[in-house]
């Protein structure tokens, strides 16, 4: 079982990386990732296509690389 504190610092690190990416990138990470949200229901919830949400989340995750990266996050 992980340490709480390591559980926290570690919840902090993303927290903090996903406010580095832009609203339509941390969304659409958010919603199929984090919430295990189907891409199909998410894009319509958005108003936006199928591939415009791919897209964002594809991108979103390799700004959320970079952002981890210049924290010093290894994985």
């Amino acid at each position: 079982m992980d340490d709480p504190s390591e559980q926290l610092v570690r919840s902090w690190v993303v927290e903090e990386a996903l406010r580095r990416l832009s609203d339509d990138h941390r969304t659409a990470l958010v919603q199929t990732h984090l919430r295990e949200r189907p891409y199909g229901e998410v894009a319509a919830e958005l108003g936006i296509p199928l591939g415009t949400l791919r897209s964002r989340v594809f991108y979103g995750l390799k700004t959320l690389r970079v952002a981890m990266d210049e924290m010093g996050v290894t994985p």
